[in-house]
Formats: C-alpha cells, structure tokens, sequence
C-alpha cells in the first residue's frame, strides 16, 4: 500500500492545530509558569510549516513556500528551546541564539536564490533541527528537578531520538547529493514526517506532564510552608467553620496563649469554649468577613482557658473547604502591649511635668531671681552715691530695705538649692524621732525679724510628749517655709498660730492659720503644681515664686504624708501637713 505524503503532512498540520489548542489552555491556565507560552508559538509555527509545505504543488505558491518553510519550522523548534530555558527559569542568550539563526538563514537564502538546491536546503535544515534537539536535550537533563525527573529524562530521550533522525537524514543526504523529490513516497521521506508527528505528540504530552509535575510540586510545597508557618508562628491561629466557629485545627501558640489544647478544641467551637469574651464582637467580626471578605487588625478581649482575659488583635480570611466558607484567623496577644502604651503614655505625663519643672526653674533664674537683685543693687548705688548727704534715719531706711531685700535673695536662693537638689535625686531621706515641738521651735527663729518688721503675732502651743518620725531638715524646710507665706500675705498686725493634732491614722496633723489675704479655689486648685502659675506678691511687694509649696508638697510625700490648704479671699488659709507620729 502506497502511503501518500500530503495527507502525511496535512495529518500533521492538523495535530499542531490541535496542539496549539492544548497549549493554549495551558498558558492561560498557568501564566504563573513560563514556558507553555513558548511551546502555544512552536506547535503555531510547526502547523504554519506544515501548511507552507502543502502549498507547493500550488505553483503560485511555490516560491513564497520554498522560501518561508524552513525558516518557520526551524523558528518553532527554537520556541521550544527558549520555553524548556524560560521553563527552569534560565537567561536566554540572545548573542547566541540570533547568530545562530542568521546563519542557518543565510544558508537557505543562499542554496534558493544563489544555488538553488533543494538537497543541500535538506541538509541544511536537518543539521540545525538536530543541533537545537540536541541543545534541548541537554538543556532538559541539566536542570531536571526531582519531583519532575522521571518526565525529564523521558522528553530528554525525545529530544535525542528526533535529533538523532535528523542528524541521520542529513548525513545520509549529504553522502548522496541526487536532486529530491520533495512528495516521492519513499521511506526516507516519510522517516522525517513520521518523526515529527510521534514526537510532537510525545512533546506535548511530556511538556505537559512537566508543567502538572510542577504545579503538584509547587502545590507541596506551599502546603508545606503553610504548615510550617501554621504551627511554627508565635500568634495564635485557627481555621473554624465560619457560620458557628467550629474548630477544624489550630496550631500550638493557640494552645499556649489561650491554655486550650488540641483535645479541648475537637468538636467544638470558639462559642462553646466561651473564648469570645463579648459574643458580639464575633458577630461584628462575621459581619465585616461577609462584606469584605476579610479583616484585618480587629481588637477584642478573649477568654483563657483559666479564666483570665485578655485582648487579642485579629486577622481573619474566607477560605472554602468542601464549599463551605471558613475562617484562617491570626490573633495576636497584644495585652503586652498595651501594658507597654500605658507605661510609654506615663512616661509622657511624666517627661511633661518634668519638662514644666525645668521651665519653671529658668523662668524663676531668668526673672524672679534677677528682680529682686536689681531692687538690691538699686538700694546699693543709692547708698554709694547719696551716703555723704543723707540723713542718719534715710541711712537706716535704706539699710532696713537691704537686709530685707538680701533675706528674700536667700530665700529664694535657698529654695532653689533644695528644689535643685531635690530633683537631682541628692536629697537624703533619713527619718528618725524627734519631739515636735523642738523641730517648730527651731524653725521659727529665722522667721522672727520678718514677723516683727510686719508686727505679726506667731502663737503656738505644742504638747511636750508629742513625737514625730520625720527627717529633722525636711519638716524645719516645710513648717519654715508655711510660716513664711502666712507673713508674706499677712498685713501688719495680723496674726499666725500653729496647733497640732493626732488622727486616728497614727499621724500628726500640723495647721498653720494666718489672718491673711486669702486665695480664691483656683489658686487652691494649682498650689502644688510646678507647671501651673499661682505666684504673687506679697501685701508689702515681696516676691514669691511659688517655688516652696512644690519642695513642701515633695517632702510631705517622702514621709507618707499630706499636704492641704483651706482658704477664702480675705479670711485667711489654713495650710494642713500630716507626718506619721509617735508619742
């Protein structure tokens, strides 16, 4: 039986056809895999080949068939190379693939329009169809993976039986340089047509099986880093059924952070373990899912195992397993950090006040200090200069307004010294027990001339037995420092007593009560706060910076004591400190 040719090759054009079809859902199933791209133009340009050889017993069409066959076939078999490249994820050299192709094109060109030999464009195509077999071959075998290795080795086997046949082909042509015809029925014609319709077929099959190898693998293998990332992760995560929160699977950190095991989970759902501290968080959670689609950064309080809560900030996706939607839920234990935003938000209070205390201080050096120097340094040049003329009894006004003007100079300075040391942390707190009445006793005597100068009567009476447990020179700061401001915004002839108590707290309660001008709330409100301004002058213009209230309220807190005032405007304050007592 005489097979006839051209149905041979339009067999093949057919098969290519179909091949393209294949391909072609390949490319668009996989784009995430290059290579099928490659090989949808190789079975494209295989049938176009195939179709251009047809076309030479079409006379018109001969010359453009003669001309573009081989150039195509050739052009499809080098698609496949460069996909097997793409494929394993190599560079394409294009330096060397184009030089390649111009040569054989320059051979072609050269045996039709030169020498026009059919033969030796047989010879030709042949020898550079089993070069790029060959070259893919080993492309193939070199980059082989193991969980495609036995299709590999399969397409590598191909790829050397084609190129072997062709290689056969042109060395049998170029031993015998007869003339051909192109249709003869003989064996030797048809080999290559066979060839082309087997392997292709075989390509496509093992390209195929190359690509599922591939996915499979991948699909492994990204199973495999879930499962890694699952129970590896230090968060807590959870795949439920999404209607009703039954558990499907957890990881460790889960059973860690929440005290749940794996048992305790089985058939049960984040409802039945009580995990969700406020249910309807989770309906909240449910309803953002089911619009969106997933949530991220969802806070809410949850549940351990022993009770204790604490607040989780989630993330959670869909994901359907045998259709029905589920949920992949992250969940984090922030309570740590929540802990850490309260301390950083104290420390903010804290750097603020501190901050307010060193702008109180420059403000004091810059203007309450500088102020009452400038009153003394006036009163000195005044001396200096008009001393010689002066009058005895101007002499001793001026000399009365100096030592008072030094004593508030060392007032203030000696407030600024403690509150500086204070703050420094190089204040020494050593209480011990010493009678009251010795400590109001010795702080009183620097205050006499001041008292004096404004006819200010001092009373107190203080019960011998009465003890305190208190650092000797921190209460002589606070009671001397009291005592100064109720003579400060006391008028002339006004009058101050200290009186003493024991509360049922075992600590001694000391008010000192003047006769003064009095504050209004606000000034009662901010009277112990560095950052707030309650300073004002005294009823004969003494400064005050407010200074010593501060250093009296930090050194009542050193004892465990209060610190308190009571006052109206014109009837006088009652200023009330407590120190722990003993009798």
């Amino acid at each position: 039986m005489e097979i006839d040719l051209r149905t041979v090759i339009f067999i093949l054009g057919i098969s290519h056809l179909m091949q393209v079809l294949v391909f072609l859902y390949q490319y668009k199933a996989n784009k995430n895999i290059p290579g099928p791209g490659w090989w949808l133009m190789w079975s494209g340009a295989e049938a176009l080949g195939f179709i251009l050889i047809l076309l030479r017993n079409i006379p018109a069409f001969l010359p453009l068939a003669i001309i573009f066959q081989n150039i195509v076939i050739l052009a499809g078999t080098l698609f496949i190379y460069i996909g097997v490249l793409k494929f394993f994820g190599k560079k394409v050299n294009l330096k060397v693939i184009i030089p390649f192709f111009a040569c054989f094109l320059s051979i072609h060109l050269f045996f039709i329009f030169v020498q026009n030999n059919i033969t030796l464009r047989s010879i030709n195509i042949s020898a550079f169809l089993s070069a790029v077999s060959f070259l893919t071959a080993f492309t193939i075998y070199k980059n082989r993976t193991r969980p495609i290795i036995l299709t590999a080795n399969f397409n590598t086997l191909v790829f050397i039986a084609h190129g072997s046949i062709f290689l056969y082909r042109a060395i049998m042509l170029g031993l015998d340089l007869r003339e051909m015809d192109v249709f003869s029925p003989t064996l030797f014609n048809l080999l290559p047509y066979f060839d082309a319709l087997i392997v292709s077929l075989l390509w496509t099959f093992g390209f195929i099986m190359m690509v599922n190898q591939r996915l499979n693998s991948e699909i492994t293998d990204a199973k495999t880093h879930f499962e890694l990332i699952f129970n590896t992760s230090p968060d807590a995560v959870i795949i439920s059924r999404l209607r009703d929160g039954l558990f499907i699977d957890c990881n460790d950190s889960f059973s860690r952070i929440t005290g749940f095991s794996k048992e305790d989970v089985a058939s049960n759902s984040t409802l039945g373990l009580h995990l969700w501290k406020n249910p309807a968080e989770r309906d909240e959670l449910v309803r953002i899912i089911e619009e969106k689609g997933f949530c991220e950064n969802f806070e809410a309080l949850f549940c351990r195992k022993d009770g204790v809560e604490f607040t989780g900030l989630l993330s959670a996706k869909t994901l359907l397993i045998n259709n029905e939607p589920h949920l992949i839920s992250v969940t984090r234990n922030i309570a740590d950090r929540i802990l850490a935003e309260e301390e950083i938000r104290f420390k903010n209070e804290e750097l603020k006040k501190v901050n307010a205390e060193k702008d109180k201080f420059f403000s004091i050096i810059a203007h309450d200090l500088r102020s009452p120097f400038n009153g003394f340094l006036g009163l000195t040049e005044l001396l200096a200069r008009n001393s010689h003329v002066m009058a005895p009894v101007d002499i001793e006004q001026i000399s009365i307004n100096m030592r008072q003007s030094a004593g508030n100079i060392y007032s203030l300075l000696e407030n600024l010294l403690e509150w500086s040391l204070m703050e420094q942390g190089l204040v020494v707190f050593k209480p011990s027990v010493y009678p009251l009445n010795l400590i109001i006793d010795e702080s009183l005597i620097p205050l006499a001339d001041s008292a004096h100068t404004k006819q200010i009567e001092i009373t107190y009476t203080i019960p011998q037995d009465f003890h305190v447990f208190a650092d000797r020179n921190m209460i002589q700061t606070v009671i001397r420092n009291l005592v100064s401001n109720a003579v400060k915004f006391t008028p002339e002839k006004g009058k101050i007593n200290l009186s003493v108590r024991e509360t049922e707290a075992g600590f001694v309660e000391i008010a000192i009560q003047d006769s003064g001008i009095g504050m209004s709330p606000q000034i009662i409100e901010n009277l112990f706060k560095i950052d707030k301004k309650t300073n004002r002058k005294g009823t004969q213009g003494e400064p005050s910076t407010g200074l010593g209230l501060i250093i009296c309220h930090d050194f009542i807190e050193k004892h465990r004591g209060k610190i308190r005032a009571e006052s109206e405007v014109g009837k006088g304050s009652v200023f009330y400190i407590s120190i722990p007592s003993l009798k």
